[in-house]
């Protein structure tokens, strides 16, 4: 079980037009699925139908000890082309 944001949750966010969305978890929705939605669902809501990148196990805990709630957000891209994850090392300065 893990928790995360549901397809209402997704489509929300793609109707806002946001260009990424992060979480602190390895699969960013919730799992079990919720009842009536497909097989990583809000994945395709995000990044299939509306090109919002998906960031995962991200560690915001030494911010969120700091009470640091705004920040630069700094994200390198890919070093190879055609890929569809990747390990990566985002940036945030306060």
């Amino acid at each position: 079980m893990e928790p995360g944001l549901g397809k209402e949750g997704a489509l929300y966010l793609a109707s806002k037009n946001v260009m990424a969305v992060g979480a602190d978890t390895w699969g960013l929705e919730v799992l079990p699925f919720e009842p009536g939605v497909g097989v990583f669902e809000v994945h395709q809501i995000l990044l299939a139908k509306n090109g919002i990148y998906i960031l995962e196990n991200m560690n915001t805990g030494a911010m969120a000890k700091d009470k640091v709630y705004e920040f630069m957000f700094v994200l390198g891209h890919n070093k190879y082309k055609g890929g569809v994850q990747s390990m990566i090392n985002p940036v945030a300065i306060h």
